[in-house]
């Protein structure tokens, strides 16, 4: 069971990196002169400051009742500052990791990346259906966070936002790590982009060209969000609910590198973070919260 210094000290982490990233991005911004920028810098820093004191409430409370929101004030912040990404990416990184992560992925994958092995099974159905989950992945997150926001202070919501922002937290770390922006991106000669002209596809495409930040594939939060997501449900006993999402989670998988987004090693990489978050969260939940659904 993860104890209370340990969510503490997680909880100090994960501020501390929040405000890194709003720092980095507010000084990128400045070096870039990206006046879009300025929503998240302000409305970042004064989410920041409430989530610091919501946290220091937190810790100083007997009970947490009052506080039962603080995870999804976390995921709020998250949010939020998650843009300052593209300015820390064009003012202050020199340089990409997509060559080795595409080649990479090709020694992998017998010769071709997994994104160009997926290119024959590109057909004008199956484009849509995927730009369909892949934009889903927005509304799981906040359908998930809701459905366990409204459990209040119980232990599984706990856990639920814990391992979400564990996933972030390690998710964000790769990306300064390994900073790429992706196969569509770094390698157009090699990828048609967008891979179809359907109207769900081209939402998509314009949706994503107005959120890339040139860092944020590796690894595949995409990925790895929704596997935790899915999992979670069904290891906390929502099995019945856990189903209805497995058909979006195989194509949201899929969507990583059928639309040229994430290399093969991104979706592994994303896997493995969802099976060792899932293991810390859910190993010592008791199936008995949600067995009827």
């Amino acid at each position: 069971m993860l104890t209370t210094k340990a969510r503490m000290l997680f909880n100090h982490l994960f501020s501390l990196q929040l405000f890194i990233i709003w720092a980095l991005g507010t000084y990128g911004s400045w070096l870039t002169n990206a006046e879009e920028m300025l929503l998240p810098i302000l409305l970042g820093f004064f989410l920041w400051i409430l989530l610091i004191f919501v946290g220091c409430k937190t810790q100083k409370a007997t009970s947490h009742s009052r506080f039962y929101w603080f995870g999804l004030l976390q995921l709020i912040v998250c949010w939020t500052i998650f843009p300052l990404f593209k300015s820390i990416r064009y003012g202050l990184y020199q340089w990409s990791f997509d060559d080795i992560l595409y080649h990479l992925d090709k020694y992998l994958w017998f010769g071709k990346s997994l994104p160009e092995w997926a290119i024959s099974l590109q057909s004008g159905w199956l484009s849509e259906f995927l730009s369909f989950c892949y934009f889903s992945f927005y509304f799981l997150i906040i359908g998930s966070a809701l459905f366990f926001f409204f459990s209040r202070n119980s232990i599984l919501t706990k856990n639920y936002f814990f391992g979400l922002m564990l996933m972030y937290f390690v998710g964000f770390l790769g990306y300064f790590s390994i900073p790429a922006a992706g196969p569509y991106a770094a390698f157009p000669s090699d990828f048609n982009y967008p891979v179809h002209f359907g109207s769900m596809t081209l939402f998509l495409t314009d949706l994503v060209d107005k959120g890339i930040t040139g860092m944020d594939v590796f690894p595949s939060l995409h990925t790895g969000i929704t596997l935790y997501i899915v999992g979670f449900f069904y290891f906390s006993g929502y099995r019945k609910i856990a189903y209805c999402l497995f058909p979006i989670l195989i194509g949201l998988i899929l969507a990583t590198v059928y639309l040229h987004y994430h290399y093969g090693i991104d979706v592994i990489f994303g896997t493995l973070l969802a099976l060792c978050v899932l293991y810390i969260t859910c190993k010592n939940n008791k199936v008995e919260y949600g067995t009827h659904l």
